[in-house]
């Protein structure tokens, strides 16, 4: 605690008197053999003895400062208290707090120390006459030199700033630092903010701010809520203090030396107050309230004329938090719309004799928004089957993946499941940074179709809706779980289904234009709408239905059924058109070969208005079969929200 070595003062002390001895050996005896009178040996004896007890700690040329008047104790306060503490930490005797004009704890302890090794009896902190009248024997008195020459005003004292007579023209509040929240383990958080603005005169140095902190809700020291407390100019730290400092001892105030916060003329400056919280915040504590106060501002000018003075400013309040409140933490869950193929309903090849594994039916993401870092453990994910009775009747497990491979334990499906299931991804342990986003995909292992319980046509779908949001077992970055208010949004896929045979379908384009336009009574517009889209088969090839319908029900024959979407009438006519020819095409069906190639084809209506009214097409279905089956049975709706064209204002005159 205490800077000065007691030994080193001791072994100093004790070269000295024999230097001292040596030397008035050495001056007695010529004196007595001249015969000297008897009053100038008496003055050099007692000169001798001066140094002497200078050496031995009793001399007024060992220490520096100045008195303070007696008596103080615990509980005083004021310009003494203050005197005493700039004498005892000046030499010595440490005080952390520094000179706070207030007599607590440390003070009596530094002055306890002073006394015990200055022979001051007894060492019991108190500051008395007896204390006083010692103060006043070790002081140094001031060696007589020339005086000092005048600083001239071209060569200030404080260097780098510019200008001349200067002082502070206003003070404010910065305005967006009000009710904020330190969260335990938090560092740094801005709680108060002082706006300095120089007049035009000079720069100016702040070289140290007063602040209190007092409690508002808060019924516990301000330690336990605090680990540290720090000052920051114009974003640069200048100050920094263990929360401690701040004790009912010095009644939550301290002056911080600031160093290289430098106002420029005619400028503004930033003084901002942060906080740390505490890595462990008492439950009981948690949303109590401190506030702080600019309690007064010192600095100089360019002359270096020093000024200390209150900023006139209110406090401002905030509070201590957990972790998670004061971050703002929020786990974002939502589908991923880099990955709308996975996503939307669309067909899946699985083999007709081998188990298809890994297959991919569902992409999602969770952002960590916020400040923290969250740790995600357990993953939930609902699967729902139709068509089988039961979900293992398709598939025998479920894994999770992200960016470096599979997460989490793999999932065995089980057996007479039920055909809506949850099933939770545990030690899936990733690690999503602040602000950050993290991919995860589902897969699935497809059982053949050549098992008995799995047919063409059955359909699977897995989502995270709110309830498996809410189940997911993470925490932020202080351990503390994310709660379900933090955990948000959901992670629906749609419902895919698989075929050992069959088609996929891509859109191309959609166009809309008028082919006549009505100018006379009688006559009617008329539009062309075109839908381009290829296909595509696998494992056998396939026919699809050359004829087209305007809405109704799936059915055999019917080809592409597209639905007319009219604000009024109109009578339509359409075609299906291909871009390729294929030997085995009929006047019915296009065949689409098995050998990995896409064929495009267009559908293309014709409308004529009947009323005045708007129209756009869209796709219902498209029908499709395998070669041997003729009938083409089989109804592709998959993914075909993109297969509009744009409206049309068709007009009947």
């Amino acid at each position: 605690m205490f800077k000065n070595s007691k030994s080193a003062k001791v072994f100093a002390g004790v070269v000295g008197f024999a230097m001292v001895v040596a030397a008035f050996g050495a001056v007695v005896a010529p004196v007595k053999a001249q015969g000297t009178d008897l009053a100038a040996l008496t003055a050099l004896i007692a000169s001798l003895q001066a140094q002497i007890a200078a050496l031995s700690g009793g001399s007024s040329s060992t220490m520096t400062g100045v008195a303070p008047k007696a008596p103080l104790t615990m509980g005083s306060s004021g310009a003494q208290v203050t005197a005493l503490q700039n004498f005892l930490d000046g030499n010595g005797y440490d005080i952390p707090a520094g000179a706070t004009g207030y007599f607590g704890g440390q003070t009596q302890a530094a002055l306890m120390a002073f006394q015990a090794e200055n022979g001051v009896s007894p060492a019991a902190g108190y500051y008395g006459s007896v204390t006083e009248a010692k103060v006043a024997s070790m002081l140094r008195p001031a060696t007589p030199s020339t005086p000092a020459t005048p600083a001239t005003p071209s060569t200030p004292v404080t260097t780098g700033l510019q200008g001349g007579a200067g002082s502070v023209q206003d003070y404010n509040l910065i305005s967006g630092l009000s009710g904020e929240e330190v969260g335990e383990k938090e560092n740094d958080v801005k709680v108060a903010g002082l706006e300095i603005e120089a007049d035009e005169g000079s720069d100016l140095q702040i070289t140290a701010v007063k602040l209190v902190f007092n409690e508002g809700t808060a019924g516990s020291d301000f330690e336990d809520y605090a680990d540290e407390v720090s000052v920051w100019f114009n974003g640069k730290e200048v100050a920094r203090v263990d929360g401690d400092s701040f004790n009912d001892d010095n009644d939550w105030t301290r002056t911080l030396s600031l160093s290289g916060a430098v106002v420029k003329a005619d400028k503004t400056g930033d003084l901002v107050v942060a906080v740390s919280g505490v890595n462990n915040l008492d439950s009981g504590d948690v949303g109590e309230t401190w506030t702080v106060d600019f309690l007064s501002v010192r600095f100089v000018d360019e002359q270096n004329a020093s000024t200390t003075e209150d900023p006139g400013t209110a406090v401002r309040t905030f509070s201590f938090e957990t972790f998670a409140t004061a971050s703002d933490v929020e786990m974002k869950v939502s589908l991923n719309d880099d990955d709308d193929t996975i996503n939307e309903a669309h067909v899946i090849n699985v083999d007709d004799s081998d188990d298809t594994e890994d297959v991919e039916i569902l992409s999602f993401t969770i952002e960590a928004d916020g400040n923290s870092d969250i740790e995600v453990k357990d993953i939930p994910v609902n699967v729902n089957v139709t068509g089988a009775s039961n979900i293992d009747d398709m598939i025998t497990e479920i894994t999770l993946w992200n960016g470096a491979g599979q997460v989490g334990d793999a999932v065995n499906v089980g057996t007479g499941v039920g055909a809506d299931e949850t099933y939770t991804f545990e030690n899936v342990d990733v690690e999503v940074n602040a602000g950050d986003t993290e991919e995860f995909m589902v897969k699935v292992s497809f059982k053949s179709t050549a098992d008995v319980d799995l047919d063409n046509g059955d359909t699977i779908s897995a989502q995270l809706s709110a309830t498996e949001v809410d189940a997911i077992d993470a925490d932020d970055e202080s351990g503390e779980a994310i709660s379900d208010t933090d955990a948000t949004g959901t992670a629906v896929g749609e419902a895919h289904a698989v075929y050992d045979t069959g088609i996929m379908v891509q859109f191309v384009s959609a166009t809309q234009v008028e082919t006549l336009s009505a100018d006379e009574a009688g006559e009617s517009d008329q539009g062309e709408f075109k839908v381009t889209f290829k296909v595509k088969s696998f494992d056998a090839d396939a026919r699809i239905d050359r004829s087209c319908e305007e809405g109704g029900a799936n059915a055999a024959g019917q080809g592409v059924e597209f639905v007319i979407t009219n604000s009024g009438d109109n009578t339509t006519t359409c075609v299906m058109s291909s871009s390729s020819t294929d030997s085995e095409d009929t006047t019915d069906t296009y065949e689409v070969d098995d050998n990995g190639l896409w064929r495009t084809m267009t559908l293309t209506v014709n409308a004529t208005a009947t009323s005045t009214a708007f129209a756009e097409i869209s796709f219902e279905s498209i029908n499709w079969g395998v070669a041997t089956d003729d009938t083409n049975a089989n109804y592709y709706t998959f993914n075909l929200g993109d297969y509009k064209t744009g409206p049309l204002n068709l007009a009947d005159l």
